[in-house]
């Protein structure tokens, strides 16, 4: 069976208290901040000789937004508690008219079997 992390980032993304709005897709507006979309998305590492997918690949992209002010402590915060479960993050600033904005991507492969995080390249 699959793991599926998208349980897993909705409660990491919870967590972060200074985020008001958590969403797994954008809404019509942007109008309560700080707020943070996420999206993900798996892909096939490999698979057992019973054709079972034993790893799975991961890509988990957060936007995160604030009117103003830096979001640092924010993506920082985000970034750690991934890092904690094995996830390696990239992080770029895309600041908009009205407001500044984040994106983080992160990356890491799921053994679906002990349900942990690793990397392979």
């Amino acid at each position: 069976m699959i793991y599926n992390v998208n349980q897993d980032v909705n409660s990491i993304l919870k967590s972060v208290h200074a985020l008001k709005v958590v969403r797994p897709a954008y809404p019509d507006e942007i109008t309560t901040f700080p707020m943070a979309v996420y999206q993900t998305r798996r892909t096939t590492y490999s698979r057992d000789a019973h054709n079972v997918e034993t790893d799975t690949s991961w890509q988990i992209v957060i936007d995160v937004f604030i009117q103003e002010g830096s979001l640092t402590p924010i993506v920082d915060e985000i970034t750690q508690a991934f890092a904690n479960i094995g996830f390696v993050a990239t992080v770029q600033q895309a600041n908009q008219a009205g407001f500044n904005r984040s994106i983080i991507t992160l990356v890491g492969v799921v053994d679906n079997t002990s349900n942990r995080v690793y990397q392979a390249r």
